[in-house]
């Protein structure tokens, strides 16, 4: 091979080499550097944990409204059908009740007729006036009971036991005030009556024994039970007296 040649060859070669090569100018491709991780900003976490406090106190908030809802619907659920309220109005209660001229208050009680059935010493509330003004007493005898009166001392029996009726007012060296009993039942020269009570009746009388028009009178008489409108469960005015009535 010839001198001539060889250098044509050469020339070849080194061409091929810089087709091969990258262009002037251009950069050789490199890894791209990986981001860090940006930290969260110092407040970001402090701002996250009120928020969550403030979803928290929002959301016990509606619980005790919709608490408070619920209880103030079932609330008026049982007043609208098993309960109701009334103003005592008039003496013939005391000492147990106030309501007249002569008390510096009215007691306001909760009544219910739910599955009542009326005993002795029950303080009910009676539907039977002609202008509507309900009257409010307490049960001697309901029916078929034998009832004893003894006006001269002050002494009620009920089926042969004397109740004890320390929440009457009773005036001291006076008779009980028979009103009507002797027309209605008959009174002895002992000043004693006695009587049983009628079918589906009750005998009525008031704790102010001798100021109380009740079932010793002609107009009152004893009272069907359907006239009843309740018993008294609850005594909610005055707040200092607030609770259950004996």
């Amino acid at each position: 091979m010839d001198e001539k040649e060889t250098l044509t060859e050469a020339e070849s070669t080194e061409e091929l080499c810089e087709e091969l090569s990258p262009e002037a100018g251009e950069e050789t491709p490199s890894e791209e550097p990986v981001p860090e991780a940006e930290e969260p900003a110092e407040g970001s976490a402090e701002a996250e944990k009120k928020e969550s406090g403030a979803f928290a106190a929002m959301r016990t908030a509606f619980e005790y409204i919709e608490t408070f809802c619920v209880a103030l619907s079932v609330m008026i659920v049982l007043f609208l059908f098993f309960f109701r309220n009334v103003t005592v109005d008039g003496d013939s209660m005391l000492p147990t009740l106030h309501g007249g001229d002569s008390s510096d208050h009215a007691d306001t009680l909760i009544i219910s007729d739910f599955l009542y059935e009326p005993k002795t010493g029950d303080i009910v509330v009676l539907n039977i006036m002609d202008d509507g003004q309900p009257l409010i007493k307490r049960v001697i005898a309901a029916e078929g009971q034998r009832v004893r009166i003894d006006f001269t001392h002050w002494v009620v029996e009920v089926d042969g036991v004397e109740l004890d009726e320390t929440y009457i007012r009773r005036i001291m060296g006076a008779t009980m005030y028979a009103a009507d009993m002797d027309r209605m039942y008959g009174v002895d020269e002992n000043g004693v009556c006695e009587f049983t009570v009628g079918k589906d009746k009750v005998f009525v009388m008031g704790d102010n024994r001798n100021n109380s028009k009740d079932s010793r009178y002609l107009e009152v008489g004893e009272q069907d039970v359907d006239h009843i409108l309740g018993k008294v469960v609850l005594r909610v005015f005055p707040l200092a007296e607030f609770g259950t009535v004996d």
